[in-house]
């Protein structure tokens, strides 16, 4: 099962990294070094949380195990935000459209 996760993150890492690239490309180079950092930071949390709870899940230890799904979970989530926001997925400003009927 590790071999398995392990290949299954380096397929995750290289499917972040060409995602990411074309939108980073656009900014400026402060933001595009502050875009790539935080993707290898929040990759690199994600893994470890991951890990981390595998490896408590299979020896037994419940309390270990929920508060690393508590921990670690929280801290991806809050970085994938930020991620999203710096890239431009959320926060997008939408036209108004004017629903009125001009006549």
């Amino acid at each position: 099962m590790g071999n398995f996760l392990v290949f299954i993150a380096g397929i995750l890492f290289l499917a972040g990294i060409l995602f990411i690239k074309p939108r980073a490309k656009q900014d400026l180079k402060w933001k595009t070094v502050l875009n790539w950092t935080l993707y290898v930071v929040w990759y690199a949390i994600t893994g470890m949380g991951i890990s981390f709870i595998y490896i408590n899940s299979s020896v037994g230890h419940v309390k270990a195990t929920s508060t690393a799904i508590f921990l670690f979970l929280g801290l991806s989530l809050v970085l994938a935000i930020i991620l999203a926001r710096l890239l431009g997925f959320l926060g997008k400003t939408q036209k108004n459209i004017d629903t009125s009927a001009k006549a």
